[in-house]
C-alpha cells in the first residue's frame, strides 16, 4: 500500500514541479455573460481596449527643447524595433491637415518639424493655441510627453514577457531625466513576480509554524516527520493534479498550499491525539489504531467532506480563477483526508509502539481549566446568550455597510513603484482606466448621418464635462477638425456645422479619408456602430455605478432615443460587473452550503435539532466578521468576497468534531449534562490546538504584499478565532437547553 501510494505521489510531485504561474487579466471575466459576448464582438470590430503601454518621457528643462525632442525621436524609432507591436504613436510623429495651396483638398504636415529653434517656437505656439491632438500627449506642468505603444491584441503570456523584458532593457539604456511606464503587460509581469515570491514565502512560513507546533506538542522526531510528511504529500498531490489538468497557479490558487497545510494538519492532529490517548490507556498499537479510525475517522471524514463542500460551491462561479480555486482546494481537502487515514495507520503499524509520557501535570492543567470554563458557562448562560444577541444586532448593522469596490492595481501597496507610476498618469494624463462606449444608430440611421452625429456630439460633451473621460475620441472629431480647417483654422469652429448643407459639403471633403485607420477606429465598416473611447482617472467600481446611473438619466432626458442607443463596454466594465456577480454567487453558494451541511448532519444524527446546531455556531462568526468589515470600511472585491466561503468551510470542522463526540457520549447512555461536559473537556483542547494551527497558517498571509491576500488572511483568521469562541461557548449551551439551572455541584 505504502509503495503504491509513494509511486503515485512521486509522479504527482514531478508534475507539480512543472507548474507555471499565470496572471491573465481576462480570465476573471465571467463565462457565458451577455456583456462579455457583446464586448468580444465590439473589439473584433474595433480593437481590444487594454493592449497598450504608455511611456512618459520627462525633461527638467521643459518639453519644448530641441535636443530633448530629437532624443525622443531616436527613442521612438528604437521602440519600433521591439517585438509584438501593432503601432507606436508619438507626438513627434503626429500630422495635421492644411488646405492645399490651390484650395482643393488637404495636405498633411508634421506637427513638429524639429529643424531648428525657430520652427520649434512655432510648434510650441500651436500647442498653446490648444491643438487637441497635442494637448492630450504633452503635459507642460509635468514637463513631459507620452508615447503610446499598442502591442498585438490578446497577447500571450510568453510574448508579453518577451516584450516587457525587451522594453525594460531599452528603457534602462536611455539617459532621460525620467521615464515612467504603465500598461497591462508591465502590470502582469510585476504581479507574476510577486506571486512567485509569495507562493514560496507562504509555504515556508506555514511549514515553520507547523514544525514549531509539532515540536511543542509531541517532542519527538516521529511527531514532527509523520504529520508534516502527510500534509506535504497532500499539497504535492494537489499541485500535481492541477498541473496534469493543464492549469496554472494564479493569484487565487497560490493560497492552496497554505489551506492544504493547515486543514490537513488539523485532520492529522485529531487522529494522532486519539491514537496517543488510547496508547496512554495501555492498549496495543493495533487496537489503538482501530479505535482511532472508528471514533475519529468518521468525524474527520465529515469535516473533510463539509470543508470540501464549502469550497466546491465556488465551482458554480463562472470565473475561471475562482472556479479552479474551489475545484482544486476541494479535491485537495479530500486527498488530505485519504492520505491521513491511509498513511498514518500504515506508518504507525510499521514503527515501534511510541513511548508516551503521561504528563499528569499537563493533562490535569487542561482538564481543570476547561472544567472551570464549563462551570462558568453554565452559571452565566443567560448573560452569554444575551451577549450573542447584542453582538448579532451590532454585526447586522455593520454588515449592512459593506460595499463592493474595485480599483486598478489595488492589490499593490501605495508605495510600490507601479502605484507611483499609476499616480503620475492619473495626475498628468487623465488616468489609464480604458473607457469604451458603443453608439448604435436605430432604424435606417447610420453613424455618418448628420442627425446621429449631432446626438453623439451632445453625448460626448457630457462624457467630457460630467463623466470626466479624458483623451476622448469619437466619430464627430474628424468632422469638427475639418470644419475648423475650412474656416481658416479658427478655434471657435472646432465643432459640427450648424447647417446640414454645410455638413454635407464637409462630408464630401472627407471621402478620401474614409478608409484610413484612424477613421476605422471609431466607425464600423457598415456604419451601423460607432465608438467613443478614451481614458479615465479610476474612481473605483462603486463610484462608476453612480456615474453610469447619471449617464443613463442624461441619455433618457437629453438625447433623442429614437435616433441612437448606447452601451457601455470594455474590460473595466466587465470586471466591475464580474465583481458584483461573484459577490452574489458567493452569497448564494453559502446558502447552498448551509443547506447541504444541515441536511447531511440531520441525516447522520437523525435529528433536526442537530442539523440546526451544526449551522448556528458557524453563522455567527461569519456574521461578526461581516460586521467588522462593514465598520472598518473595508471594501470587498471579487477575490476577498470568497473569504466567507473559505472561513465557513474550515470553521465548521470544529463544530462537527464537537457534535460527533457528543453523539458518542449520548450513545454510551450518559445524561445530556454529563455528555456535554465530557465533550467540552475532551474536544476543547483539540479544538483550541487545531485552531492555533489554522491561525498560524492563515496568519502567514498577513505578510503578503498583495492587499487582497492580506485581507483574506485577516478575515479568515478573525473568523476562526470567533468560531472557536462560539464552539466553546454558544454550542455547549444550545446542547444543554435553556430551562435547566446549573450549580457548581451538579456540574
Amino acid at each position: 500500500m505504502l509503495l503504491a501510494l509513494s509511486l503515485v505521489l512521486l509522479f504527482l510531485g514531478y508534475r507539480a514541479s512543472k507548474l507555471q504561474f499565470d496572471y491573465d487579466f481576462e480570465k476573471f471575466f465571467p463565462k457565458g455573460n451577455d456583456d462579455l459576448s457583446f464586448y468580444k464582438d465590439y473589439r473584433e470590430t474595433f480593437e481590444n481596449d487594454n493592449d497598450f503601454i504608455l511611456i512618459a518621457v520627462k525633461n527638467n528643462e521643459g518639453v519644448f527643447d530641441l535636443e530633448f525632442l530629437r532624443r525622443v525621436k531616436t527613442f521612438t524609432d528604437s521602440l519600433r524595433k521591439l517585438p509584438h507591436l501593432r503601432e507606436i504613436i508619438s507626438p513627434l510623429d503626429l500630422k495635421t491637415l492644411e488646405k492645399s495651396p490651390i484650395g482643393i483638398g488637404f495636405t498633411e504636415k508634421p506637427l513638429f518639424s524639429l529643424q531648428d529653434e525657430k520652427s520649434l517656437v512655432e510648434d510650441s505656439i500651436r500647442f498653446t493655441e490648444g491643438n487637441p491632438l497635442l494637448s492630450e500627449m504633452i503635459s507642460v506642468k509635468s514637463k513631459s510627453l507620452i508615447i503610446l505603444i499598442k502591442n498585438v491584441e490578446l497577447i500571450s503570456k510568453e510574448k508579453s514577457d518577451e516584450l516587457a523584458t525587451a522594453l525594460e532593457k531599452l528603457m534602462q539604456k536611455q539617459e532621460f531625466d525620467e521615464l515612467v511606464s504603465m500598461g497591462k503587460i508591465i502590470g502582469q509581469k510585476v504581479y507574476i513576480q510577486v506571486l512567485q515570491r509569495e507562493f514560496l514565502t507562504f509555504m515556508l512560513i506555514s511549514i515553520f509554524v507547523l514544525i514549531i507546533f509539532l515540536i511543542i506538542a509531541y517532542r519527538s522526531l516521529w511527531g514532527i516527520i509523520i504529520p508534516l510528511a502527510t500534509v506535504l504529500l497532500a499539497v504535492i498531490g494537489s499541485l500535481g493534479l492541477m498541473q496534469l489538468s493543464g492549469s496554472s497557479l494564479n493569484m487565487m490558487t497560490t493560497l492552496l498550499p497554505v489551506i492544504m497545510l493547515v486543514v490537513g494538519m488539523s485532520d492529522v492532529v485529531h487522529l494522532i491525539a486519539k491514537y496517543l490517548e488510547e496508547i496512554r490507556l495501555g492498549n496495543d498499537q493495533l487496537s489503538s489504531l482501530k479505535v482511532m479510525v472508528k471514533k475519529v475517522g468518521l468525524a474527520t471524514l465529515l469535516t473533510s467532506l463539509t470543508t470540501a463542500l464549502g469550497f466546491a460551491t465556488l465551482i458554480g462561479v463562472s470565473i475561471e480563477p475562482i472556479k479552479l480555486f474551489g475545484t482544486y482546494t476541494a479535491i485537495g481537502v479530500v486527498l488530505a483526508f485519504v492520505l491521513s487515514i491511509l498513511f498514518i495507520p500504515a506508518v504507525f503499524i510499521w514503527l515501534k509502539k511510541p513511548r508516551v509520557a503521561i504528563s499528569k501535570k499537563v493533562y490535569s492543567g487542561w482538564h481543570l481549566f476547561l472544567a472551570k470554563v464549563f462551570v462558568l458557562l453554565c452559571r452565566k448562560q443567560k448573560v452569554i446568550i444575551g451577549l450573542f444577541g447584542i453582538l448579532t444586532i451590532i454585526s447586522l448593522w455593520g454588515a449592512s455597510k459593506i460595499k463592493f469596490d474595485y480599483f486598478l492595481m489595488q492589490d499593490l501597496n501605495e508605495e510600490h513603484p507601479l502605484m507611483k507610476d499609476l499616480r503620475f498618469f492619473q495626475t498628468n494624463y487623465g488616468g489609464i482606466r480604458p473607457f469604451e462606449l458603443a453608439i448604435i444608430p436605430k432604424g435606417d440611421y447610420k453613424i455618418d448621418d448628420y442627425e446621429v452625429l449631432k446626438e453623439i456630439d451632445q453625448l460626448s460633451n457630457y462624457l467630457d464635462t460630467a463623466y470626466q473621460v479624458n483623451q476622448m475620441l469619437d466619430p464627430t472629431v474628424a468632422y469638427k477638425f475639418v470644419n475648423q480647417l475650412m474656416r481658416d483654422n479658427k478655434k471657435e469652429f472646432y465643432r459640427l456645422p450648424e447647417n446640414p448643407k454645410r455638413f454635407e459639403y464637409i462630408k464630401k471633403q472627407m471621402k478620401p479619408f474614409a478608409n484610413k485607420a484612424e477613421w476605422n477606429q471609431v466607425v464600423s465598416e457598415d456604419l451601423k456602430m460607432g465608438r467613443i473611447f478614451g481614458r479615465m482617472v479610476d474612481p473605483g467600481s462603486y463610484a462608476m455605478l453612480t456615474k453610469n446611473e447619471k449617464l443613463e438619466h442624461f441619455y433618457q432626458s437629453e438625447i433623442n432615443t429614437e435616433i441612437i442607443d448606447y452601451k457601455l463596454t470594455g474590460s473595466p466594465v466587465i470586471v466591475d460587473e464580474s465583481g458584483r456577480y461573484v459577490f452574489k454567487s458567493v452569497f448564494y453558494g453559502l446558502l447552498i452550503a448551509f443547506a447541504l451541511i444541515a441536511i447531511t448532519m440531520g441525516l447522520l444524527f437523525r435529528s433536526i435539532k442537530m442539523a440546526f446546531l451544526s449551522l448556528v455556531p458557524n453563522i455567527f462568526p461569519i456574521l461578526f466578521t461581516a460586521g467588522f468589515i462593514g465598520f472598518a470600511k473595508i471594501d470587498l472585491n471579487m477575490s476577498t468576497a470568497i473569504v466567507f466561503t473559505i472561513a465557513f468551510g474550515i470553521a465548521v470542522d470544529d463544530t462537527i468534531h464537537f457534535l460527533s463526540r457528543y453523539k458518542q457520549e449520548i450513545s454510551s447512555g450518559r445524561s445530556r449534562l454529563f455528555a456535554v461536559r465530557r465533550t467540552f473537556i475532551s474536544t476543547g483542547k483539540a479544538i483550541i490546538i487545531t485552531s492555533i494551527i489554522l491561525l498560524g497558517g492563515f496568519g502567514s498571509l498577513l505578510f503578503s504584499s498583495f492587499l487582497t491576500t492580506f485581507y483574506i488572511g485577516l478575515f479568515v483568521s478573525l473568523t476562526l478565532v470567533l468560531a472557536v469562541i462560539t464552539d466553546l461557548t454558544l454550542l455547549p449551551l444550545l446542547l444543554l437547553g435553556k430551562k435547566k439551572e446549573f450549580s457548581k455541584t451538579s456540574v
